[in-house]
């Protein structure tokens, strides 16, 4: 009587069954643990006859077709989410052989193009910096933080990366971005404008024109209670108040004014008023 190739699979996978049940089992796992087991296992997977054979098995279509299914991913993640086989992988990468393999793949173009499409997934970007943001609030990464931006090299690497073209690009149309929205902001609140404007003369053309004001005087706003509890301090000017005010939800104290305004302001001798300033506006 001829079998077919499934009636054969069937009966195999029965007698398999059966065989590594209970005893012979517990056999065979206690006979696979002996070292000179491992140590002869081990050779025999080094050969390249076992080599070659595991990577004609690996290129097979319907093996790949089966690693890509979700049950096989579900099956890999817990496997490898068990302590033990965690801290195999730990150890295996600290071979010095398998470190050279790996800083060798990392520099291949095909790595790195996998890389960089990997990091682009919205998801990874989500949990990146999702951690990024808890391992930066740790005490010991701000000390270290703070100690390494203290050393010569990094102040020196530091101002090279400043200048380059790019990068000083990039930070400028960075700064013209905050720039105009916390313009637009006040020029909303106090000049009722959604375009940046001088709230005296209403100069709008550009807005390198407008100056962002401190009403009260920058030095005097040094003793409100309510903003030096917020953090504010005379100290503060360009980036760094910008910055401080977008932080802090736009606290009151500011207006636009266009830099003719501003720098009659601040003359003494106009009591802290420009000279042409509209009394319905203020």
């Amino acid at each position: 009587m001829v079998q077919t190739d499934e009636e054969r699979k069937a009966r195999q996978k029965k007698y398999h069954k059966k065989y590594y049940s209970g005893k012979v089992k517990a056999k065979a796992k206690e006979y696979h643990q002996r070292p000179e087991v491992k140590a002869r296992q081990k050779a025999y997977q080094q050969t390249p006859k076992r080599k070659a054979k595991h990577k004609e098995y690996n290129a097979r279509p319907e093996v790949k077709a089966r690693r890509q299914t979700p049950e096989y991913k579900a099956r890999q993640k817990t496997y490898y989410q068990k302590p033990e086989n965690k801290a195999k992988a730990k150890a295996r990468s600290q071979i010095p052989e398998n470190k050279a393999k790996a800083k060798a793949r990392n520099q291949t173009p095909e790595y790195k193009t996998r890389q960089k499409a990997y990091n682009q997934k919205p998801e990874v970007k989500a949990r990146q910096k999702a951690y990024s943001k808890t391992f930066e609030s740790k005490p010991i990464r701000k000390a270290y933080q703070k100690r390494k931006a203290q050393t010569p090299e990094y102040k020196a690497r530091h101002k090279a990366w400043k200048l380059k073209p790019e990068v000083k690009a990039k930070e400028k149309a960075r700064v013209y971005k905050i720039r105009l929205k916390v313009l637009q902001y006040y020029s909303k609140r106090l000049s009722k404008s959604n375009i940046p404007c001088c709230r005296c003369c209403e100069e709008n053309s550009h807005i390198d024109f407008l100056a962002l004001d401190h009403i009260a005087g920058r030095k005097e706003m040094d003793s409100e209670p309510k903003l030096v509890k917020l953090g504010y301090s005379s100290s503060l000017f360009d980036r760094r108040l910008l910055n401080w005010i977008i932080k802090n939800n736009f606290p009151k104290g500011f207006q636009v004014l266009c830099h003719n305004c501003n720098f009659a302001k601040g003359m003494t001798k106009n009591n802290n008023k420009c000279p042409h300033q509209k009394s319905a506006k203020f």
